[in-house]
């Protein structure tokens, strides 16, 4: 999902968005399963909503993912997983379960992003400073490891 469902301790909304230059650097996506209602930029050429439960749609092509930071997390990456052709967006737990299980036995590479994500809000204006912890990218399949590696954005890539 391009949003975090952490709250903002000083706002009531749970609805952050990745800022547009990150996903642009990774090059164009077939489908975002995870999209908010209100978008005000594009993450892919298809995008699904939480009306249209993205979990139980079907996925093609080169997804991106950016999960609802909460209980469905590891279901969105388990798919991802197993779909294995696309680029997640997750904070930076690598202890975690949900990377025990649907990460480091199916992921090519991981981005360690250097800094935090300053998310957005639905009128594209920063969202406070940042993300509470670091973020990681996650790619599965070769050719999103390649587009990773050469995305532009710092931090530590590591083939998998």
């Amino acid at each position: 999902m391009n949003t975090s469902f952490e709250i903002n301790r000083k706002n009531t909304t749970t609805t952050w968005l990745t800022p547009p230059d990150i996903i642009k650097s990774l090059g164009e996506f077939d489908l975002d399963p995870c999209t908010p209602e209100f978008m005000p930029w594009e993450t892919a050429k298809q995008r699904y909503t939480e009306k249209d439960d993205g979990l139980k749609m079907p996925w093609h092509g080169r997804v991106w993912l950016n999960p609802p930071y909460g209980k469905l997390m590891e279901s969105f990456l388990e798919k991802m997983a197993l779909h294995n052709n696309g680029i997640a967006l997750t904070f930076n737990r690598t202890e975690t379960r949900q990377f025990e299980k649907w990460v480091w036995p199916y992921a090519s590479a991981v981005l360690f992003k250097t800094g935090r994500i300053h998310f957005l809000n639905n009128e594209g204006a920063k969202a406070g400073n940042g993300s509470g912890t670091g973020s990681l990218f996650i790619a599965y399949g070769e050719e999103n490891a390649e587009i990773l590696r050469n995305s532009g954005i710092k931090g530590k890539f590591i083939k998998l």
